[in-house]
Order: C-alpha cells, then sequence, then structure tokens
C-alpha cells in the first residue's frame, strides 16, 4: 500500500468497474482518484462471478488509488451466496487498515457492506448517491429487502451527499431526518475544451448514453430524428455513442428510415468522448430521468449547445445553453433540430463553456474537502 502519513479515506460502492464490467461506477474511480490530492485513498470492491469456484483476490496499485477487488462464487442458495460474500468482505477487511473515513456510493444494493465496514474500522460514513431508483415511481416497488438496506444503511449515515438538488428532492420521502447536502459530479476541464474552429451551422448531432429504455428513451431520440429527416432535412446526422449493445436500436433506426442517418459506435473512453464531442455540433439528451447527466456538463465544457428535458442539472436549462424539450416528445425535438439546423439559434461557445466549468474538479474537491473535513478532524 502507498507509504503516506494523510488521511487515509475507504471508498466503497455498489457500482465500480470490475472484470465483469469495465464501465460500470467508472465515475466512482474518479472521484476516488479525484481524492489522492490531498488524501491516501483505498477501495475495497466485492463481487460474485459465475466462473469463480473460491474467493479471488485482485490488488491494483494505480493513480494513487490502492483498489482491492474480490470476487467470490456465486450460489442460488441464499444461506451460501451470504456465507460468500461475508467471506469475500472479511478478506477484503484484511487487506486494508487504519480508515480514517469511509466515503460510499451508491446504496443499494450493498448499503450493509457500507455498515460493516463502518462497524470495522470505527470511523464515519459519508455516502454519495448517483441512482436513479428514488424517483417515486421506482421507489414505491422497492422489495421488502431494498427497503431493509436502505434502512438499516440510513441509521448508520453520517451525512448523505446527492449529486444534484434534483436528486436531494426525490431523496427526502426516503431520507426524512438524514443530513443532506449537494454535492455535484465533476468534469475533467483538461479532456473536455472547445472545437476553436467550429462555425455556428448544425449538421451533426451527438448522444451519449447506456440507451436504457426505462430512462434514457432512445425510441424518442431516433423518433425525433426521422421526423426532422423526413420533413426535408437529409443532412441532419446523429451519432450514437453507448457503452452498451447497440443492435436493437440500429434495427430501430433501419425500420424508420434513417440508418444513413445515425452512426452507432462504442463503447469508448473520455477522451474519444470528448474528442466526438468536438466533432459535432449540438448534444442531444432525450432522458425521462436523470439524477445529473455527466455528459451534460461535458458537453458544455465543450462548448456544445444542448437539447435536453428537464432532468438532472438540466432541469432549469438557461437559453444560453441550449433548448429545452418536454419528456417523451418526438415532435418537439424534430422541430429544435429542424430550427437549428435552419440557424434559427445563435450560441455564444465561451458562454457555454463556462456554464461547464462550475462542475471542474478544483470547484468540486474544494467542496468536498469541506465536507470531509467534518468527519477527519476527530481522528488528529
Amino acid at each position: 500500500m502507498f507509504p503516506t502519513e494523510r488521511k487515509h479515506i475507504l471508498i466503497m460502492s455498489s457500482w465500480f468497474p470490475n472484470r465483469l464490467d469495465a464501465f460500470v461506477g467508472n465515475f466512482v474511480q474518479r472521484f476516488a482518484q479525484l481524492l489522492t490530492a490531498e488524501y491516501q485513498v483505498s477501495v475495497i470492491h466485492t463481487l460474485g462471478d459465475p466462473s469463480c469456484s473460491r474467493i479471488e483476490k485482485e490488488i491494483d496499485e494505480s493513480d494513487g488509488v490502492y483498489t482491492v477487488r474480490i470476487y467470490h462464487p456465486v450460489s442460488k442458495n441464499k444461506l451460501m451466496h451470504w456465507y460468500w460474500q461475508r467471506k469475500a468482505l472479511n478478506t477484503a477487511f484484511n487487506e486494508v487498515e487504519d480508515v480514517d473515513l469511509l466515503f460510499a456510493h451508491v446504496i443499494l444494493n450493498r448499503g450493509l457492506q457500507f455498515v460493516r465496514a463502518k462497524r470495522f474500522y470505527h470511523c464515519s460514513l459519508v455516502v454519495m448517491e448517483h441512482a436513479s431508483y428514488y424517483r417515486k415511481e421506482i421507489s414505491d416497488k422497492f422489495s421488502k429487502l431494498q427497503r431493509s438496506i436502505i434502512k438499516r444503511t440510513s441509521l448508520q449515515i453520517n451525512e448523505l451527499l446527492a449529486c444534484s438538488a434534483f436528486l436531494q428532492e426525490d431523496m427526502k420521502a426516503i431520507f426524512p431526518t438524514t443530513k443532506s447536502t449537494v454535492l455535484p459530479n465533476f468534469v475533467d476541464t483538461e479532456l473536455f475544451f472547445p472545437n476553436e474552429s467550429k462555425t455556428n451551422s448544425f449538421r451533426r448531432f451527438l448522444h451519449v448514453s447506456t440507451l436504457d429504455e426505462s430512462v434514457k428513451d432512445p425510441e424518442t431520440l431516433l423518433n425525433g430524428v426521422a421526423l426532422a429527416v423526413k420533413a426535408g432535412y437529409p443532412d441532419l446526422q446523429l451519432t450514437v455513442i453507448s457503452d452498451q449493445p447497440s443492435d436493437k436500436w440500429q434495427s430501430v433506426a433501419q425500420l424508420l428510415g434513417i440508418a444513413d442517418n445515425v452512426t452507432f459506435l462504442g463503447p469508448m473512453n473520455w477522451s474519444e468522448i470528448a474528442a466526438q464531442m468536438r466533432q459535432h455540433d449540438a448534444f442531444l439528451l432525450t432522458s425521462s430521468y436523470e439524477t445529473f447527466s455527466i455528459v451534460l456538463a461535458e458537453a458544455w465544457l465543450t462548448g456544445l449547445p444542448t437539447i435536453t428535458t428537464p432532468v438532472g442539472i438540466g432541469k432549469d436549462l438557461d437559453p444560453s445553453l441550449g433548448v429545452q424539450i418536454p419528456i417523451g416528445d418526438p415532435e418537439a425535438l424534430a422541430e429544435v433540430l429542424q430550427q437549428l439546423m435552419d440557424n434559427v439559434y445563435e450560441f455564444d461557445t465561451s458562454v457555454i463553456r463556462e456554464k461547464g466549468l462550475e462542475y471542474s474538479e478544483d470547484k468540486v474537491i474544494t467542496q468536498l474537502k469541506v465536507i470531509l473535513e467534518r468527519y477527519l478532524v476527530d481522528h488528529d
């Protein structure tokens, strides 16, 4: 482990990149790396792997972060599965010592692991939530186990962080008495920057998401593009970047007659996505729900105007940043696309980038340090 006298923060998360999914929770990994400028940082993550017949350890020391991943067998027998989960976590605890603060992300479904870690290390627990399951139509359908995890975890949380005011509001019904603070996600200001030679014309549009039908609404996205193309805008080009399979949506584009207008790419890392943003004229977001939407902040940093639904940080979109459309309204999307291609709107790249800079690493780490030091000071 990295030798240091700095305060030691342990990161845990329900989502974290692993050998089964290299992209899940990658923003949590970035948060861990962000903290290394001021603190000693370790990560513990356990995961069931059907290919395992025993506990397997994967330890990595890179980018200033000591990461312990423990893979364990998966069993249909609930008692045996619980045994392997517990053994995996105990194995991880043996690899990380002298923790000053536990900083966890995403309560479901590993919240009880956070509680065990807090008790094991005798430290405070700060939890940052990013998940979209607190909206009423989802939270009303929580299982008995999910409700138990949330309730038991909430009793141990010293402070709950929401990645946006939008999410914080949704969480109030679930955590009515828990101390909560809004802390935004951050974006890489060195990776995401404007294309200085970009003109004010609009032809190439970009969408980046998992294409999850329950929240990203790719159907509205493609139907809106199809309506615009059929209205006499055959030059419209949409690029869709996703780290999840896009076969279904490629077939939909074919059926809508816009296969030549839509290009599907991915998966891509952040530098590749940033490069793609600089090659496009505007960014499209058609989600029905977002807790934050980091792609909006990244698009703003790149100086891209955004067409977005009123979700996450795009909830109260200033007209200087783009155009807001209703959720699930392909006709409204088509109309805005046509107006952009007709040069009805003009945007100032520098104004848009200035908005993106509100989510810079420096600004977020400054806010985060104030929160963390509330719980680290007692360890002096």
